[in-house]
C-alpha cells in the first residue's frame, strides 16, 4: 500500500508568506484548525526577532476571547522558546525586551480592539469619554427591547399575517 499523501501542503506558499514577508500587513482567514494560530505565531515572532518590530506595533486580532487567551498564551512561550533556541545575542535583546514588553502587545477581539480604539478617540467618534461597553447580559436585553419596539411598529397587533406567541 502506497502512501499518497502530499510532501506539501496545498496553501504551503501562503503560510510561508505570513511567517516570512515582514514588511507588510496581512490578513489571515480561514477555517477552523487549520493553522491560523500557529501561522500567527510564527509571524510575530519573526517581527520581532528581525528587529524591525516591537511587541507595541503588532495587532493580531481574532473573535473569541478563548481564542484571544489562547494567542496570548502560545505568544508568550513562542518568545520563552525563542530567548532559550537562540545564540544570537542581538536576537536574544529583541526577545527580552519583548518579553518584558509583552503586555503591550495587542492580542485580542474584534470587539475589544474596537472598544479600545474608541476610548482613544471618544471625543472624534461621538461618545461619551465615560461610556462602557455592553456585556452579554445587557446585549440580550437591548435586542429583545429593540426587536420588540420593531414589531410595534409594524402594529403587530393590527397584522393578521403575523402569529402571536
Amino acid at each position: 500500500m502506497s502512501n499518497h499523501f502530499p510532501k506539501e501542503l496545498i496553501d504551503q506558499k501562503a503560510r510561508e508568506k505570513i511567517i516570512k514577508e515582514i514588511n507588510r500587513n496581512v490578513l489571515v482567514e480561514a477555517s477552523a484548525g487549520s493553522g491560523k494560530t500557529s501561522s500567527l505565531i510564527h509571524r510575530m515572532s519573526a517581527l520581532i526577532k528581525s528587529g524591525k518590530f516591537k511587541v507595541d506595533e503588532i495587532a493580531a486580532i481574532t473573535f473569541t476571547r478563548k481564542a484571544a487567551i489562547e494567542l496570548k498564551e502560545r505568544f508568550q512561550q513562542k518568545i520563552e522558546d525563542g530567548l532559550r533556541g537562540t545564540e544570537d545575542e542581538k536576537e536574544k535583546g529583541y526577545l527580552r525586551e519583548a518579553l518584558s514588553n509583552l503586555e503591550q502587545c495587542y492580542l485580542g477581539t474584534i470587539h475589544s480592539f474596537c472598544a479600545r480604539l474608541l476610548r482613544e478617540r471618544p471625543i472624534e467618534a461621538g461618545l461619551d469619554p465615560e461610556f462602557t461597553e455592553l456585556d452579554d447580559l445587557d446585549d440580550t436585553l437591548l435586542k429583545e427591547e429593540a426587536w420588540e419596539r420593531y414589531l410595534l411598529n409594524l402594529k403587530v397587533e393590527e397584522s393578521p399575517s403575523m402569529i402571536h406567541q
